[in-house]
C-alpha cells in the first residue's frame, strides 16, 4: 500500500476525505498521516515520510504553496496534489512551479480523487519497478566486480606503476563483457562501476594523479552512447589508459624505499619548487648518493625526472585553461619563463602557446 498524507486546517475536511471508501485495496492507498498546517505536515514527513500529500491550498502560517516549496527543496515526497477553491487557480499555479502533480477542487468529489489517485499509483508503481530492477541490477554488478579478481589485480599494479595493469584492465573488461553481451543495461553498469572503482581506489592511493587527470571527464564517460560491446571495451579501455600510463610512467621504475620516496615527494609537491638539493635534503641524503641510486633504479637522472613530472603537470594546466603560460611556469617554480618555454617544448614537442593552440590532449 502506498502511503497517503492529507494537510487541511479544516478537521471536518480531513475527516470527510478519511472516510471515503476508496482508501485501501480499491486504491492501493492509506491515510497514513494528516496534519492541520503546513509545519505540522513537515514535521511528520521527515518522521516518517510518505508517497503521496494531498493539501489545502489556504492554511494558516505554513500555506500549501510554501510547504510544496519545503518538500521539493528537500525531496521529502514523490507526489504532491493541492487542494483547495477552484476560484484559487491561479494561485495554485504556483505550487506546479515546486512539482504538484495535480489540483482538486473543494468539496473533493470521490470518483474524481479515484481517478486522480489510480494515475499516481500507475507512477508509483513505475518508480518502484524501475527501483527495483536497479536494484537488482547493482546487486548483480557487485557480486560480478567483486568476483572479479582483475579488478584488485589492477589496482595493485597501477599502485606499484606496473605497465602490466594494461593487460589485468583488458582481461578485466572481457570479464565483464563477455557474459553480459547480449544484455546491453547490465553491461554498461558493470562497465561504470569497475572503472569507477579503480580510478576511485587509485586515486585513494595516489592523491597527486588527480594534477594530472581530468578526473570529472573520466567519471561521466558515457558508455551509454555505446552501440556494442566493442564499442564499450574500447572506451573502458579508454577511461582506464590515461591513469595506468601516468602511473607507469611516473612510478615504474621505483624499486627501493629511497627512490619510492623521492618519486612521492616530487608528485606530491608538484606545484613547488623542487630540485635535487630539496629533495636531498629533505630525504636527509647526500645529492650525489640520492642522484646515483634513483639513476640506477629509474634509468634516468633525477632532475630529468623531476622536469618530466613538471611538464606534465604543466600540459595540464594549459589544457584547463585558466592560468597564463607566465603564471603556470611560477606556480610550477620556474623562475624563467623562457626556460620553461625550452623545457616543455623538449618534453611536448611544442612550446606552451602552441600546445594551448592546438589544443593538443594526451
Amino acid at each position: 500500500m502506498y502511503k497517503v498524507m492529507i494537510v487541511d486546517d479544516m478537521e471536518i475536511m480531513r475527516r470527510d476525505m478519511k472516510r471515503m471508501k476508496l482508501w485501501g485495496e480499491n486504491s492501493g492507498f492509506v491515510v497514513a498521516a494528516e496534519a492541520g498546517d503546513g509545519l505540522e505536515a513537515l514535521r511528520n514527513l521527515e518522521a516518517s515520510p510518505v508517497d503521496l500529500v494531498i493539501t489545502d491550498i489556504r492554511m494558516p502560517g505554513m500555506d500549501g504553496i510554501e510547504l510544496l516549496h519545503r518538500i521539493s527543496e528537500k525531496k521529502l515526497c514523490p507526489f504532491t496534489v493541492l487542494l483547495s477553491d477552484y476560484t484559487q487557480y491561479d494561485y495554485a499555479r504556483q505550487g506546479f512551479l515546486y512539482g504538484a502533480f495535480d489540483y482538486i477542487g473543494k468539496p473533493v468529489e470521490e470518483d474524481e480523487l479515484a481517478g486522480l489517485l489510480e494515475r499516481i499509483r500507475q507512477k508509483l508503481d513505475e518508480k518502484r519497478w524501475e527501483e527495483q530492477r536497479l536494484e537488482a541490477l547493482q546487486g548483480i554488478a557487485e557480486e560480478a566486480i567483486l568476483a572479479a579478481a582483475d579488478t584488485e589485480q589492477v589496482i595493485l599494479l597501477m599502485k606499484s606503476g606496473d605497465p602490466h595493469a594494461a593487460v589485468f584492465a583488458s582481461d578485466l573488461i572481457d570479464t565483464i563483457c563477455t557474459p553480459f553481451q547480449y544484455d546491453r543495461t547490465k553491461t554498461l553498469l558493470l562497465l561504470k562501476n569497475a572503472t569507477h572503482e579503480i580510478i576511485s581506489e587509485i586515486l585513494k592511493i595516489h592523491e597527486w594523479m588527480e594534477s594530472f587527470l581530468d578526473v570529472e571527464a573520466l567519471k561521466l564517460a558515457d558508455y551509454a552512447g555505446c552501440q556494442d560491446p566493442a564499442e564499450m571495451k574500447e572506451l573502458a579501455l579508454g577511461v582506464l589508459e590515461e591513469p595506468i600510463a601516468i602511473a607507469s610512467r611516473f612510478l615504474g621504475g621505483c624499486g627501493s624505499d629511497i627512490v619510492k620516496q623521492a618519486c612521492d615527494y616530487v608528485l606530491r609537491h608538484i606545484d613547488e619548487e623542487i630540485s635535487v638539493k630539496i629533495l636531498s635534503e629533505k630525504l636527509f641524503l647526500s645529492k650525489s648518493y640520492l642522484s646515483e641510486v634513483f639513476k640506477q633504479e629509474f634509468g634516468i637522472a633525477l632532475l630529468e625526472y623531476i622536469n618530466m613530472v613538471k611538464m606534465e603537470r604543466a600540459k595540464r594546466l594549459l589544457q584547463e585553461g585558466k592560468l597564463k603560460n607566465y603564471e603556470i611556469a611560477e606556480r610550477l617554480g620556474f623562475k624563467d619563463n623562457e626556460y620553461f618555454s625550452r623545457l616543455f617544448r623538449k618534453h611536448m614537442g611544442s612550446l606552451p602557446k602552441d600546445f594551448r593552440h592546438d589544443g593538443v590532449r594526451i
